[in-house]
């Protein structure tokens, strides 16, 4: 019973470490998967369509808006060009509420970054 209440309890608290590889990687699983959803026939969900589109958009702003500050510690080059692929993003899934064919673009940009993310591995499973 004790073993029980023990490991429920620190259960939790592992479940609450992180690193930031960990958390980006969830939040591209999560919105991607969304928009994989939307993606998917029919496509006549444009609510859905369009709050999968919202919450990619605001992924890849907070993410330019990371690698647009001070503090960021990727090497210059990488940001600029990651700061390219966020704006991009942000364009077409703007597009994307009226071409519902630009999904697939921006599926396989967010699954390119969950593979830098994870080392190689891709689960969206995690995103749920």
């Amino acid at each position: 019973m004790l073993a029980q209440k023990a490991r429920l309890g620190y259960g939790a608290m592992d479940r609450g470490i992180q690193t930031p590889r960990d958390i980006e990687y969830k939040a591209f699983a999560k919105v991607t998967r969304a928009l994989k959803l939307a993606a998917e026939p029919p496509q006549k969900d444009i609510a859905a369509r369009a709050q999968a589109l919202h919450d990619n958009r605001h992924l890849w702003t907070i993410l330019a808006t990371d690698l647009a500050g001070e503090g960021n510690k990727l090497q210059q080059s990488l940001r600029a060009d990651l700061l390219s692929l966020a704006a991009f993003s942000i364009n077409q899934s703007s597009r994307a509420i009226k071409e519902p064919a630009l999904l697939a673009g921006l599926i396989e940009i967010n699954t390119n970054m969950m593979r830098g993310l994870g080392s190689g591995r891709i689960d969206f499973r995690c995103a749920a």
